[in-house]
This record gives C-alpha cells, sequence and structure tokens, in this order.
C-alpha cells in the first residue's frame, strides 16, 4: 500500500480508537526501513539511562502501535535501523504521529540519526503541543533580538525582560507544573545564559532557578540547567571550600566532599551537594579532568549509601555507563556461540562488523567488505554480528551467505549489545591484537565524506 493509501488507512482505524483507562496510545505510520520499532522510556536525564518498555511491528501498511501505562508525563524514545525519533506522552492520551524517511545518506560512522516526527490531531491541551509552540515563540524572539546583544545591550535586556513579562502573563492560568518548569529552565538555559553586563548574576541565577529544595529529576531541562550551571564546579569555588575539596578527593572522602560542598552558597544543603557530585562524576569522566578510580568510589558510595532514592539509582546508571567499552579498554571475553568466545582470537587484529541483513546500507557495503577481506585477511580478523532471530527471508539468507568470515547470530539481549553500545547498522569497531578497543566506530569499507576508508588504517597498521 502506498503512503497515501497508508495514511487514509491509519485515520480510518484512528477515528474508532479509543482510549483505555489509564493508558497511552501510540499509533503511527513508520517511513523508516525497519519491520520493528522500539520503544524506551527515558528513566534518568543524568544518565540518560533509556528502558526499552515495547516493540511493535510495522505492519504491510507501514502502520505500527504502542500502549503504554503511565503516571505521569515522561519522554519516550522510538528506535529502528539507525533511526530515533522522541516525544512526551502523558496518561490517558491518544497520539497519531508519522516517522518521516531520511532522505539523505546515512553514513557508517552514525549511530543515530534523529528524525523529527509529524504529530497529527495534537490537541492544544497535550504537552507536546504546548512544548513546540513556546520553543517556535522562544527561537522566533531570540532570532529578533540576538544582533542588539553587543550592539545595543541596553535595549537587549529589555526586551528580554520584556518577553520574559509577556511569557509570565500569557501562562497565568497554566496549572501544568511540568510544562511551566519546562518554560523557567528553558530561558535559563537559554535567554537567561547570554554573558551580558546587565544580566542575572549567578547568586541571582542560583536564587531563581535552583534554591528550592526539590531537584526535578524528570524534568529534562531542569537537569540541562543544573548542568549547565554546575559546570567545572569545581573549580569555580572559594579558596577555603576548593582547598576542603581537593583534601577529600585526594582521600576518595564522600563525607569530606559534601560537607565541604554543602558550605558554598550555590549549593547550601546535603541533597544539593550529593546532586552535583553526580554532575561532577558524569562530566569528568567524559573530560577526564578527575582520576576514574576516584570517580568510581565516590558513585559506589553514594550507591550504597545515600538517603535519596534518585541519587542511588542515578550513581548505579552511571557506574554501568562508565563500565561500558571506551576506546583503550580491553575487551571482556564474549562468549559469540557455544564453542566460540572473543578471546579466541587474540592475536590478530580484529575488525568487528555489526550487521542486518534487512538493511539496505548494510546490504550495499557487502562487496567492498568481501575485497577488503580478500585483501587484507591475513592479518586482520574480520568478526560479524548480526541479530538472531527465528526465521529469515530468503533474501536476508542470502546476504548472510555472502559473508564467508566468522558470523554469529546473537539475541538482541546478548550484554554485548549494551557493552559495545551498538544500537545502528551498520557499525564497525577495531580491536587490536590483545583485544583493546582501538575505535568506535570505526572507518567503514566504503568511503567516508573525506573520501576515507578502513583500509588507509589497514595500510597504516602494516606499515613497518
Amino acid at each position: 500500500m502506498h503512503k497515501i493509501g497508508s495514511f487514509l488507512f491509519l485515520m480510518t482505524l484512528l477515528s474508532t480508537w479509543n482510549v483505555l483507562q489509564g493508558q497511552t496510545l501510540l499509533r503511527g505510520i513508520s517511513n523508516w526501513k525497519t519491520d520493528e520499532i522500539r520503544a524506551y522510556r527515558v528513566s534518568d536525564f543524568i544518565s540518560e539511562t533509556e528502558v526499552e518498555i515495547g516493540r511493535a511491528k510495522v505492519d504491510t501498511n507501514d502502520v505500527f502501535e504502542f500502549t503504554f501505562v503511565s503516571s505521569g508525563i515522561e519522554k519516550i524514545i522510538l528506535r529502528g535501523a539507525n533511526y530515533y525519533s522522541w516525544l512526551y506522552i502523558q496518561p490517558k492520551t491518544t497520539y497519531f504521529v508519522e516517522l518521516p524517511a531520511q532522505e539523505e545518506f546515512i553514513g557508517s560512522l552514525e549511530r543515530n540519526k534523529e528524525i523529527e516526527m509529524l504529530f497529527f490531531r495534537l490537541n492544544e491541551k497535550d504537552i507536546n503541543y504546548k512544548i513546540l509552540g513556546f520553543e517556535a515563540w522562544m527561537d522566533e524572539t531570540i532570532a529578533d533580538i540576538y544582533q542588539l546583544k553587543d550592539v545595543h545591550p541596553e535595549e537587549f535586556i529589555s526586551k528580554v525582560r520584556a518577553f520574559k513579562n509577556e511569557t509570565a502573563q500569557i501562562y497565568t492560568e497554566e496549572n501544568d507544573p511540568f510544562f511551566l518548569n519546562y518554560v523557567k529552565y528553558s530561558v535559563g538555559i537559554t535567554i537567561d545564559n547570554f554573558n551580558i553586563i546587565g544580566g542575572p548574576s549567578k547568586s541571582d541565577k542560583f536564587e531563581f532557578y535552583l534554591s528550592e529544595d526539590s531537584i526535578q529529576f524528570k524534568n529534562p531541562t531542569y537537569i540541562a540547567f543544573a548542568q549547565l550551571f554546575y559546570e567545572k564546579y569545581f573549580y569555580q569555588l572559594d579558596k577555603d571550600i576548593k582547598t576542603k575539596v581537593e583534601s577529600a578527593i585526594r582521600t576518595a572522602s564522600l563525607t569530606a566532599l559534601l560537607d565541604a560542598l554543602e558550605s558554598d552558597p550555590s549549593i547550601q544543603t546535603r541533597k544539593r551537594a550529593e546532586f552535583v557530585t553526580l554532575l561532577t562524576c558524569k562530566e569528568a569522566f567524559s573530560q577526564g579532568y578527575l582520576d576514574r578510580a576516584l570517580i568510581f568510589d565516590l558513585l559506589n558510595s553514594i550507591q550504597q549509601t545515600s538517603p535519596v532514592e534518585e541519587h542511588r539509582y542515578i550513581a548505579g546508571n552511571l557506574l554501568n555507563d562508565f563500565k561500558r567499552m571506551q576506546i583503550g579498554m580491553t575487551a571482556p571475553d564474549y562468549p559469540l556461540s557455544e564453542s566460540k568466545h572473543f578471546y579466541q582470537y587474540k592475536g590478530k587484529w580484529v575488525y568487528l562488523h555489526v550487521f542486518d541483513p534487512s538493511n539496505e546500507l548494510c546490504i550495499t557495503e557487502i562487496s567492498a567488505l568481501k575485497k577488503l577481506q580478500s585483501k587484507y585477511g591475513k592479518n586482520f580478523q574480520f568478526i560479524t554480528i548480526y541479530p538472531k532471530k527465528a526465521n529469515y527471508s530468503k533474501s536476508e539468507q542470502r546476504n548472510l551467505d555472502a559473508l564467508t568470515w566468522d558470523k554469529y547470530p546473537l539475541d538482541i539481549s546478548d550484554e554485548i549489545w549494551k557493552n559495545l553500545e551498538i544500537n545502528s547498522y551498520p557499525l564497525y569497531l577495531l580491536f587490536d591484537p590483545n583485544l583493546t578497543l582501538i575505535a568506535s566506530p570505526a572507518l567503514s569499507p566504503t568511503p567516508n565524506g573525506r573520501y576515507e576508508t578502513i583500509e588507509k588504517v589497514f595500510i597504516q597498521t602494516l606499515r613497518p
């Protein structure tokens, strides 16, 4: 059925589709080249942990459907092939969406490609409707006044204040705390973050945005603002507090660190000190300005001793994230089949190929892969892993048979997918003879935007 036919078919079904008690229903058309859409709930906006909550088959009409049970507004991510899209859902609501096709070529170095979904019949009281409307208005306002920032700063500040006053007036009767806080912290991230004379000071921002005792773990703009406000915060502390923080870091004492941070005017409470420590652990791990062993010690202490349930959960998520494969780490001995383990490939460079026999881009790269394997197979071990399923079509099986080196079907729940952060196809990873991860993602067998392929790396590696 063509797209127009699918659309009419879906609209007909939608007219008879009732929201069940306590449930949120999501039905859509998918133009993605995948027969399955996976849904994930974002359970923690600091570690950005996604928890799978459902899978939906895309039928012959390109239609898919999810039923969710939720007690409040949540961010839901839909994933398929190399693509993802997202929306907010609220309880007892019906959503009708379309996942547009990606017109641009998706390179094998792209693990994720965000595609904006289209909404149909979106109620004006829905959280997505309100957020989209507000963001369009704020973006337009910033575009209109931004050029004044450096040329006429006083006029710029005046217009910023006018926008904030108008925002407060327009949403006077709004009673949804999630949306009101979304607006508040969106303004904090954008307009109030301009570095300009006459703008709000750091203490002003703290008093307005962060001084309340409650921490809004479920609101992404609150977390984003806090991450921005406390960016590299240990280096911004005054001399006395910084000395105490450095002493706590040397002894890896969480208690001493929280004692020191609690005395800072922009933290003030034990709960917020622990919250800022979590933000710092995430930032420092990725940027490398704190020893990783220290970060692990702090997170382990928070996970085991924190009185705040959310903090224990976030610490656990960050620990799980940090234990995933990073460049320079030696891989675990992944079981690949009943008789084969990853460590049995020690001694040769390993070019790991993540494959989906139904993915068009995966298929187009088979020929280039075969040529490379024929040329470099003595020095580089090619290994293919692909999602295990009960039955493959004849064309899918032909694509698998075309790969003449070692290949392994692995269940999608296998730990290797999460450990190597595999969420798209095709994907390539390169390991040295000790099975230390050298590149993730590695170059593909076909040229990227700079006309580079993995053959360049092969040649450089073999060069005396």
